[in-house]
């Protein structure tokens, strides 16, 4: 019998930057890690993950998706009747859960409160989401009794950790655990791309000078203002090149100066990212952002607004981009007419912002919530 902690990562769908993370909690071997996602994926995200997948201990919970769609993004409400048999037979010593919006979590929130079993909740939510007072007020209500009691929190980034706090949960029981990529990965693969630069530019057909859009064509993206911003800057501006899809692809498609690109694998995204002016992220609603950490780590400026998560930790004004208000079209045009500098990812924040910083805080924040320190 396994003499190491038993952990159960709940999760809605894995994603091709938090496997990684997974897999090297795993491999360290400091906790029996199990990991159980409420779906496969979602209608709305076409990654491909599956060598990534099968090198993690997890299993795809049984159930089924309830599903509301609108032009500013996609709800899924995914109910997994199956985690409670996980729950109750899984012997865990403790669970990850990755939020409370779903059935699954918020039935593994109620079961920890019930047996006074110690839970971290891992969430990427800030307090610079656009809510509706109906919405603020419910939340002043009932969060406070999910996140307060909870024994500790995995925050994203800074902007999650007061969202934490902002619910009852005390600084010291909250580590950091990163949304991030293989930093030195994409930087040796970009500076390959510059290298080859003319003839990457050649067979790809890319201008010498473009700006750049990563992300779901939906409304919470800020599509239309990053539109409306580009087209301000008149026909003397960089080329705007849109890589994406989703309902507002008509409203991008055939736009002046405009390039519709569609979904683009991570070897074409990096080639993009790499000989980029600037990555634009004009968000309305961006918990965090994993394109911001691509493209710095690329070497390349992103402007990005205010209500992006990872703006906050990873953009000094100047330096890596510009931070500007969200819906503040204006603002985004004057940023995008600016040629930044590029950014040296080793000498940014994104340079500390790896998957063995996310490893640490991990096993810190484990070994806390096991210790009755976080209490």
């Amino acid at each position: 019998m396994s003499s190491k902690p038993r952990v159960l990562v709940l999760s809605e769908i894995p994603t091709p930057y938090r496997l990684p993370l997974y897999r090297r909690i795993a491999e360290v071997g400091e906790v029996e890690l199990e990991i159980a996602f409420c779906a496969e994926t979602q209608p709305d995200r076409p990654w491909s993950i599956d060598e990534e997948l099968g090198s993690i201990p997890h299993r795809i919970l049984r159930g089924f998706p309830l599903t509301r769609r609108s032009s500013r993004n996609t709800f899924v409400y995914e109910v997994n009747p199956s985690v409670v048999p996980l729950l109750v037979r899984g012997g865990f010593d403790l669970l990850v859960i990755g939020g409370y919006a779903v059935f699954a979590e918020q039935v593994a929130i109620a079961y920890a409160r019930v047996t006074r079993r110690p839970y971290l909740l891992h969430v990427e939510s800030h307090l610079g989401k656009p809510r509706s007072d109906a919405v603020a007020r419910a939340k002043s209500l009932v969060l406070p009794h999910v996140i307060g009691a909870a024994t500790g929190g995995l925050a994203v980034g800074s902007a999650a950790r007061r969202y934490l706090q902002a619910y009852g949960l005390a600084r010291h029981r909250i580590h950091i655990l990163p949304n991030t990529i293989d930093v030195d990965a994409y930087s040796r693969a970009a500076q390959q791309v510059r290298n080859r630069a003319s003839e990457i530019r050649r067979d790809r057909d890319l201008p010498e000078r473009y700006l750049l859009f990563v992300g779901r064509l939906v409304g919470a993206k800020g599509v239309s203002d990053l539109l409306g911003a580009h087209g301000a800057l008149g026909q003397d501006a960089p080329p705007l090149l849109v890589a994406g899809e989703g309902p507002l692809r008509n409203l991008v498609d055939g736009a002046p100066n405009v390039r519709l690109l569609g979904f683009q694998d991570t070897a074409r995204l990096i080639e993009l990212y790499a000989l980029a002016q600037s990555l634009v992220v004009p968000s309305h609603d961006e918990p965090w952002g994993v394109v911001v950490n691509e493209a710095l780590a690329c070497g390349t400026p992103v402007i990005a607004s205010s209500a992006v998560g990872a703006a906050e930790d990873l953009i000094r004004d100047g330096l890596e981009g510009r931070v500007v208000p969200s819906g503040d079209v204006p603002a985004l045009a004057r940023a995008m007419s600016e040629e930044l500098p590029r950014v040296e990812p080793q000498r940014s924040p994104i340079g500390g912002w790896t998957y063995e910083f996310g490893v640490q805080q991990f096993h810190e924040a484990v070994a806390s919530a096991l210790s009755g320190r976080a209490e």
